[in-house]
């Protein structure tokens, strides 16, 4: 028997990199998670944790991309 069901991850806006290790039934758990392991969700955008940081007084600095 053929099923096809589908499943949600993540991918980095500035480098392109997808986290395997995250896929999902939702896109809620994707968030979640994606968080807790150190990815960066702003706005509409997602950063990996090698492509953001923040500077002494807090700003968000984004890497740029490939």
């Amino acid at each position: 028997m053929i099923v096809k069901k589908e499943f949600y991850n993540i991918k980095c806006d500035c480098c392109g990199r997808v986290a395997d290790e995250m896929w999902h039934d939702t896109e809620e758990i994707v968030r979640y998670i994606a968080t807790e392991s150190g990815w960066l969700l702003h706005w509409d955008k997602a950063y990996c944790p090698d492509c953001y940081d923040f500077d002494g007084n807090d700003n968000l600095i984004i890497k740029k991309g490939e």
